[in-house]
């Protein structure tokens, strides 16, 4: 077992990657009781063009990672997933994302019984033309209920107003039409491919004995049978830097009108490390638009905004869509202020330093919590599939000339506007 530091946090994870190819992290803390299990394939909703066993290149319909998600909770014998750890004193639950599909279990007690059945169940994909065709039909409500909800309608639109050519501009779920035209043979394709434990990793976090653990983890995987298969290569997509759409207002069922102001940002622009670069990003508008900034004091005095702007940012590989988001009829009204903000910008040095202790003290704070050092990892493997352990001297590093710079190449009327109201 490897063990990786975190520099100055002085955490360790342990690592090992299985003789199949399937990557283990372990985290332990002494001080918890509860544990959290992620066990993740690098299979999302982009991954929809790619190369089968016979070198050809094929395309899914979107939604078919969120579909196999679903049907891997069909077990052809024995206790479902949720009647097991309802049994052993454990929660369970999965979610797909644009580029991982998770599965993960939380309990205090009977680690190991629930690591094995993790395994077993993610490792065997039980499909009948039946119920493919019932979970459609399940899949289908899914869908119209997110298509009548006003914050998946909102985040559906600022990615096709910004992305034009990369899947990461269409549903996780997919469409009815799409979702009908799925078929087993289609899923078995997509689970032979990206459910190989090459192409997984497994994240233990908790009160446990790390060597027992992986013990268990180890004798799991020896007996299971694999079809071994090339990964192959995955389709890429040239996205161009600038937005599809600047201004869209959408009528739908929503009590307060949303905004969505988004900023598209070339990641090629910009020649320092991504994970910096990240959270540079991050600094810059939370400086600007964060609960202590000038902007917010000034618009919740005039009646602009009651709350303080939240904000997302989402890497699709070669951009960042940061967007700024507002529930509130006044709107125009805050549309022409964050324009007006996005002008002539600098920041002070003290200003920095303030954000960057902040930065690191959540950092530390974050190792208190197993859920979120499960979640860190998911997230540094997903990043660059690596787990960062100089993330303290990476934010030290930070310093407002290169800021500044950044904020120079930053074209802040690359943007996109969406509008939801009645």
């Amino acid at each position: 077992m490897k063990k990786i530091t975190i520099n100055k946090i002085n955490e360790d994870i342990y690592y090992e990657k299985l003789d199949n190819g399937l990557d283990v992290y372990l985290y332990t803390n002494k001080n918890v009781n509860n544990n959290y299990v992620t066990y993740t394939t690098k299979y999302g909703s982009v991954y929809l063009e790619f190369e089968d066993s016979s070198g050809k290149m094929i395309k899914m319909p979107n939604g078919i990672a969120h579909f196999l998600e679903h049907k891997m909770f069909a077990q052809k014998e024995g206790p479902q997933p949720e009647e097991f750890y309802g049994a052993n004193g454990a929660s369970t639950n999965a979610y797909t994302t644009f580029k991982n599909t998770t599965y993960l279990f939380s309990g205090v007690s009977n680690l190991e019984d629930n690591i094995n059945y993790l395994l077993d169940f993610v490792g065997n994909l039980y499909l009948t033309k039946e119920n493919i065709e019932s979970e459609k039909g399940i899949i289908i409500q899914e869908i119209k209920m997110c298509n009548d909800r006003p914050s998946d309608i909102l985040f559906d639109k600022i990615r096709a107003n910004a992305i034009k050519n990369n899947p990461f501009k269409e549903s996780i779920i997919g469409t009815e039409k799409e979702v009908k035209s799925i078929t087993k043979e289609m899923l078995e394709e997509c689970y032979n491919r990206f459910y190989q434990p090459n192409n997984m990793f497994l994240v233990v976090t908790g009160n446990f004995d790390k060597d027992k653990i992986l013990k268990v983890i180890k004798e799991n995987q020896a007996k299971r049978k694999i079809n071994k298969l090339s990964l192959g290569k995955l389709k890429t997509y040239k996205e161009p830097d600038e937005i599809v759409k600047a201004y869209e207002e959408v009528k739908c069922n929503t009590d307060i009108p949303k905004m969505a102001y988004s900023i598209k940002i070339p990641i090629d622009n910009f020649k320092i490390d991504k994970r910096k670069l990240s959270i540079y990003t991050f600094m810059i508008f939370n400086l600007l638009f964060g609960d202590t900034s000038d902007f917010d004091e000034e618009c919740k005095r005039d009646g602009i905004i009651t709350g303080t702007l939240s904000y997302t940012m989402l890497n699709i590989d070669s951009h960042f869509i940061v967007t700024l988001l507002d529930n509130g009829d006044k709107y125009q009204a805050l549309i022409k202020r964050i324009d007006e903000r996005l002008k002539n910008i600098s920041f002070q040095e003290k200003d920095l330093e303030r954000k960057k202790k902040v930065l690191i003290s959540n950092e530390i704070f974050s190792y208190e919590h197993v859920e979120m050092v499960n979640d860190m990892i998911i997230d540094n493997i997903m990043f660059d599939n690596k787990i960062e352990t100089d993330i303290v001297d990476i934010i030290r590093s930070l310093n407002i000339d290169e800021l500044n710079e950044i904020v120079k190449k930053i074209d802040f009327n690359n943007k996109s506007i969406v509008i939801l109201k009645k």
